[in-house]
């Protein structure tokens, strides 16, 4: 990565820092790209600037069946973005999690060691549904996806949780990840499937697995609304 892209991403991530000092959250979807195996080089290339550790990076799962009463798995209509970036190093708030993951992942099942960076900001931060949504075009309904789905529905969870923060005269919630790895009770856990998967339905050399747990490819799982609020409530 050359000087002048890393210029670039050091002006914006600045900005985020400021943003989060502020007070405010910032969501990003993870990408539909999966592991990102096969671009740069062959290094595996989770999406900036969801790879920033002062946002909060979303990325997507279905239905296992397409059946809505069925559990969730990772998405593979396209690839859930996630990994190991290179340009961050892994925050504070998300080490243990990730050490938690690869305790699981078996050896063999994980992409040669040269392809990312084992000590880097792991993507995403948690997950939402990211297929099969109903939208309008053209006067017909068709169902649509990405992870450009799944980070609108999450964050707009978190403006109606702040909605009611404010109502009971409390700030917003601000910068999320600390307060997210610190409450992983609040999500659905999602331990099927993989981010082996482009954007579209063809596969990847190399990628991740889901675990239990955090993982590179659902995050800590799906938001688990009642129990976000709670615990969004009893913050000062």
């Amino acid at each position: 990565i050359n000087a002048e892209y890393m210029g670039e991403v050091d002006t914006v991530d600045n900005e985020f820092v400021k943003l989060a000092a502020a007070g405010f959250s910032i969501l990003f979807s993870s990408g539909d790209s999966g592991s990102g195996s096969g671009r740069f080089g062959g290094q595996l290339y989770p999406s900036w600037p969801a790879s920033s550790p002062w946002v909060t990076a979303v990325g997507a799962t279905r239905f296992v069946n397409q059946k809505p009463t069925a559990p969730e798995m990772a998405t593979d209509q396209f690839g859930s973005g996630g990994g190991f970036s290179s340009l961050f190093p892994a925050p504070s708030y998300q080490k243990a999690a990730i050490a938690s993951f690869f305790q699981q992942e078996p050896e063999g099942s994980l992409p040669p060691s040269y392809l990312y960076s084992k000590d880097g900001r792991g993507t995403p931060d948690v997950s939402a549904l990211g297929e099969g949504y109903q939208v309008v075009t053209n006067g017909r309904v068709v169902a649509v996806g990405g992870t450009s789905a799944s980070a609108p529905a999450f964050a707009g969870m978190i403006s109606l949780i702040n909605d009611q923060r404010a109502a009971a005269g409390k700030q917003g919630l601000g910068f999320l990840n600390p307060w997210i790895y610190q409450n992983p009770s609040m999500f659905t856990d999602v331990t099927v499937g993989s981010n082996r998967f482009g954007r579209g339905t063809f596969t990847l050399r190399y990628g991740f697995d889901c675990e239990r747990g955090w993982d590179p490819v659902t995050g800590l799982g799906t938001p688990i609304y009642p129990k976000m609020l709670d615990a969004a409530m009893a913050l000062a």
